[in-house]
């Protein structure tokens, strides 16, 4: 093993290597441009919210849309780690601001119809669940989360021809019959 001899200190291999690849990449960051830097902000941010870390990922995407504020998938992105945290007043701002910058990216509409529906705003859930669907007409998940608000809403007929069209595209039939039964089950009164 090399050693490095520093003064009156010895350094190892085991501990210049390290030392090393940091200065290496403090220095390849340092040449990184913006969007780059905004890129690699929003990989890491990724990795964080795939491990539960969503405060953490708040932060990274914060740093992101600070070098990148015009991208809607950041804005997206850190709304569903709002989201995951609870937070759904951030998220729903979050997911308005992407929908802004990207109006035409239907996840952004579902995953704010889905905060919405958590928040007890059927009407606005079923609103965005529409736009996912007309955006992506055969998105299963869509037309599955649109037939329960459908069914909390009362509005039965609706509730089955989306039941019809996500178990023609894949939704397993039982799990949502269930899910249309609660649903029913718990219905909103009229002014409530």
């Amino acid at each position: 093993m090399p050693v490095i001899n520093f003064g009156h200190r010895q350094l190892t291999g085991a501990i210049v290597a390290p030392l090393l690849d940091s200065i290496r990449n403090l220095f390849r960051r340092s040449r990184l441009t913006q969007p780059e830097r905004a890129l690699e902000l929003y990989g890491e941010a990724v990795k964080l919210a795939e491990n539960g870390r969503h405060r953490q990922a708040v932060e990274k995407f914060s740093a992101a849309i600070r070098l990148s504020p015009d991208t809607g998938k950041l804005f997206h992105h850190r709304g569903a780690s709002f989201a995951e945290m609870g937070s759904f007043d951030a998220a729903v701002f979050d997911y308005d601001t992407a929908v802004r910058l990207t109006p035409a990216y239907p996840d952004t509409y579902l995953d704010r119809g889905n905060v919405r529906h958590a928040m007890g705003e059927p009407e606005k859930a079923l609103k965005d669940y529409s736009e996912a669907i007309r955006l992506r007409p055969d998105w299963a998940e869509a037309h599955a989360n649109r037939a329960v608000v459908h069914a909390e809403l009362g509005d039965d007929a609706a509730s089955q021809e989306d039941v019809r069209r996500a178990v023609s595209l894949g939704v397993d039939s039982e799990t949502l019959d269930e899910m249309i039964s609660a649903a029913q089950e718990n219905r909103r009164e009229p002014g409530v």
